[in-house]
């Protein structure tokens, strides 16, 4: 849970190179064994100030730096030069960047600056050489990326006279002309997307001096070929989703086997389409409106396939949704094609993953090609008959922190990067996910920063806005949105909503987003839901409702809830509660997120108060997989019928959320019997033992409250896991979400 920290102000404001550039120091967090620093640099001349380098003496260990690189360090010495985004200053502007060192206790900022403008490199004897390959190609549109020869650490501009229009560009910097694109970085690769489609490169300048330009034209990858055909593969296209009409529908199967074939079908969801085998034909029935997943065996040859299937053009379900994080492992990806029938199905509505790492060298480059991420996530959930959902995570970069997010929002440079990078995604929505429902939740942690130390609404607090223009994701025909955090949230929401309609899309809220003080209570020193140990369970849990709501409106008057969102998101916490404290396990009344049954319903008034004062559904997003040790629930993986203990340690800590919602008995006794027992609440669902506390399902308390879907799943690297083939909980948490699947909660119209 975050807090706000002892900022210490240590300026340092010197002049260098005669007082044109001016440089600012500022210590802007210190604790005992680490701090925050921030530099600033001006250019007073009236010339734009390029390739920027500072250096400067600092007694201090410079760990690790945000929007700008470390070029070289010798003894205290640090030289410093701009991001690929920020390395130009223009007349009267600043550039800012942040970092984190140790040790703490900052009382004198860094010395001697010298700030120096650099050179391009001289051009090498023979003409360099840039690669220009086009990764993608749909209708009416192109992707592309660039590799040129690199120069080491030093900046490169790029000149190519091309006949398609550049829409924006990932990895440099870009300004346009008629028919000319100027590119500026530092890396040896970068991309771009444009419209129509992408010709000869007519002219080719690499650091002012002529270049030589290999252009290769996209091929399409062929898709691996699956080990049973279905009627409808092409050699590069195999089917990934079938949809249905209604009544049946019969396909032919082939497997290259020297056996006779013995075919064998079974649908995830038998509710939304039937699957059975007559011969070597494939029979589909169409139940109902939904998505699904079917898997084909053949028992003669061992050969295995998963294709998904739809009936309708299905969004969320008409019943209280649930979904897991996943990534494209083979791991995960086995994990789902093992459909079975009962507890050990593996049937599911949504799939997460993270979008993240900042519009520069982030999400959109890990893989083949520009966006690949997002491409094969999206195909593959067709294929397991699920909803994607994607965590869109790119203000902060590396790390995260109230000044790095705000550094990042207020930067020109950065800002237009990031939305030249949703501008991809978007288009690769658009394209790859058409017909289909896709969901985002927006920029965690983001808005809770700003609620807890800004001191001021989103509509007061500067943001770099007007590069959703620069970045060509918007235009002169849209609406003109402020330079302001409420601006920048609304010009998200409007671009999403017209860009890519098919996703459902909301905003992440926290339960720590409140400043010093509270909105309109004291937050205890465990967090808000904990209100009720000090309060007592009626006034706590109304101090609860009342700073909920004030969150909600901080939120709300940033612009969440504009231009068309569908929900907003809360979570928990990242990490299981054992897993953040070790002696939660044996006390959890000592604890911060070990919550007992009380704990939770404080949880879901929080949540109710949020629904109520937004008036959007909200999805839980994030909850743990953790289970409260020795759980009584049958386990159909194992002979014994019992669930392993977790152990409490990595990737196997306990936590009480799954159990909570899903319903649970569990053996204790002691102090874990009392705190587990407790039901302040007057829960009829909660029921005590001599050595057991059983806990009733709370899936239609959570509907009461406003939730549309629950997303559980590991925050960090640490945490319990309920996905893969080698799931570390035992498979606890899928074989309750199967048992929950057998008579899910309806959600009204």
């Amino acid at each position: 849970m975050p807090t706000a920290r002892r900022s210490v102000l240590v300026l340092a404001v010197v002049s260098a190179a005669e007082a044109q550039f001016p440089v600012t120091y500022k210590t802007v967090a210190d604790w005992e064994t680490g701090f925050n620093g921030q530099i600033s640099v001006r250019n007073d001349t009236a010339q734009p100030l390029r390739s920027w380098q500072l250096e400067f003496d600092f007694a201090r260990r410079i760990e690790s730096i945000w929007d700008a690189r470390i070029v070289s360090q010798s003894g205290g010495r640090y030289v410093i030069r701009g991001a690929a985004w920020n390395d130009v200053i223009g007349p009267g502007q600043s550039v800012t960047f942040g970092f984190g060192g140790s040790p703490g206790g900052v009382t004198r900022g860094p010395e001697n600056f010298k700030v120096t403008a650099g050179a391009d490199p001289p051009p090498a004897g023979a003409a360099a050489v840039v690669t220009v390959r086009e990764t993608g190609r749909w209708m009416g549109g192109f992707s592309a990326s660039v590799q040129v020869p690199s120069p080491g650490d030093a900046p490169w501009s790029l000149w190519l006279a091309l006949d398609a229009s550049v829409d924006s560009a990932w990895g440099a910097t870009m300004t346009r002309g008629e028919g000319l694109y100027v590119f500026a970085g530092t890396g040896a690769v970068f991309g771009f997307t444009g419209a129509g489609v992408l010709g000869p490169v007519s002219r080719c300048r690499f650091n002012r001096a002529d270049c030589a330009v290999t252009l290769l034209s996209f091929q399409a990858a062929a898709q691996p070929r699956p080990p049973i055909s279905i009627e409808g593969d092409t050699e590069s296209e195999p089917v990934t989703q079938i949809a249905l009409r209604p009544g049946l529908t019969s396909l032919r199967l082939r497997v290259e086997s020297p056996a006779a074939p013995r075919f064998r079908a079974v649908s995830a969801n038998p509710g939304v389409a039937r699957a059975s085998i007559r011969g070597d034909l494939l029979e589909l029935e169409a139940m109902g409106p939904g998505s699904t997943s079917v898997r084909i065996d053949d028992a003669a040859g061992g050969a295995s396939r998963t294709v998904g299937v739809k009936v309708g053009q299905p969004g969320l379900p008409p019943y209280l949704a649930l979904g897991s994080v996943s990534e494209d492992t083979a791991d995960h990806l086995d994990f789902w094609r093992s459909i079975d029938t009962g507890p050990r199905n593996r049937r599911m509505d949504i799939r997460y993953i993270y979008l993240n790492g900042g519009p520069v060298n982030g999400w959109d480059t890990w893989g083949a090609s520009p966006g690949s991420r997002a491409v094969n996530y999206i195909r593959n959930s067709r294929m397991l008959g699920m909803i994607p959902f994607f965590v869109w995570y790119n203000i902060p970069d590396g790390s995260e922190s109230y000044e790095l997010d705000l550094a990042h929002v207020q930067s020109p440079g950065y800002m237009t990067a990031y939305f030249g990078n949703l501008r991809l995604f978007l288009d690769i929505v658009r394209r790859d996910a058409a017909g289909d429902t896709v969901g985002m939740i927006l920029e965690p942690d983001f808005l809770g920063y700003l609620a807890q130390n800004a001191g001021q609404p989103a509509e007061r607090i500067r943001a770099a806005t007007h590069a959703a223009y620069d970045s060509g994701l918007l235009g002169s025909a849209d609406p003109r949105f402020p330079d302001t955090v409420q601006g920048l949230v609304q010009a998200i929401n409007y671009a999403i909503s017209r860009k890519a309609p098919n996703i459902l899309f909301g905003w992440q809220m926290n339960l720590w987003a409140s400043p010093a003080g509270g909105w309109t209570t004291a937050i205890p020193a465990r967090g808000l839901i904990r209100k009720t140990d000090e309060a007592g369970i009626d006034a706590g849990r109304e101090a609860i409702r009342l700073e909920a709501a004030a969150i909600a409106r901080y939120y709300l008057d940033a612009g969440v809830a504009d231009y068309g969102a569908h929900f907003l998101s809360i979570d928990k916490y990242g990490l299981d509660a054992v897993g953040l404290e070790s002696h939660a396990a044996a006390d959890p009344a000592s604890s911060i997120w070990f919550w007992n049954s009380d704990h939770w319903h404080n949880y879901l008034a929080f949540v109710r108060a949020v629904h109520e004062t937004a008036r959007l559904p909200i999805v839980l997003w994030q909850l743990p997989v953790g289970r409260i040790n020795r759980s009584l629930e049958e386990n159909p993986y194992e002979s014994t019928g019992r669930f392993a203990e977790l152990a409490n340690t990595h990737q196997r800590y306990e936590d009480s959320a799954a159990p909570f919602f899903f319903g649970d008995t569990f053996a204790v006794s002691g102090p874990r019997r009392d705190y587990f027992g407790s039901n302040l609440s007057g829960d009829p669902g909660v029921t005590t033992g001599e050595e057991t506390v059983a806990w009733r399902p709370h899936m239609e308390d959570a509907v009461r409250a406003g939730v549309r879907a629950i997303l559980f799943g590991a925050g960090v690297g640490a945490s319990t896991s309920g996905t893969g083939v080698s799931a570390t909980d035992g498979f606890w948490w899928i074989t309750k979400a199967q048992r929950y699947f057998s008579a899910p909660v309806p959600i009204d119209p």
